[in-house]
């Protein structure tokens, strides 16, 4: 599993960590920690949601871990639940 740890601002329109990651293994299962992210802004919510179905129907594991309950809270907001994309808070 690849671990990936999201900045506190996270542009997906820029060749960003996380979009290097997604394009280098897209074969592996990927962890990524929001815990420093201070915005889960929609362009972002979405690249992660395609990104989960995408290996989801290939059988690979994406995690998003970390959440704050704020965070947590904004992406239910935006309709997002567990079975599109596995979530993890922060301890």
């Amino acid at each position: 599993m690849i671990n990936l740890d999201l900045p506190d601002r996270i542009s997906v329109t820029a060749d960003t960590p996380l979009a290097a990651a997604l394009r280098q293994h897209p074969d592996r299962a990927l962890r990524i920690t929001a815990t420093r992210l201070r915005r889960l802004e929609v362009p972002l919510v979405q690249m992660l949601l395609a990104a989960a179905a995408d290996r989801r129907r290939r059988g690979i594991g994406l995690v998003l871990a970390g959440l704050t309950a704020a965070q947590a809270d904004r992406l239910a907001a935006l309709g997002v639940t567990p079975a599109m994309l596995t979530m993890e808070r922060a301890e």
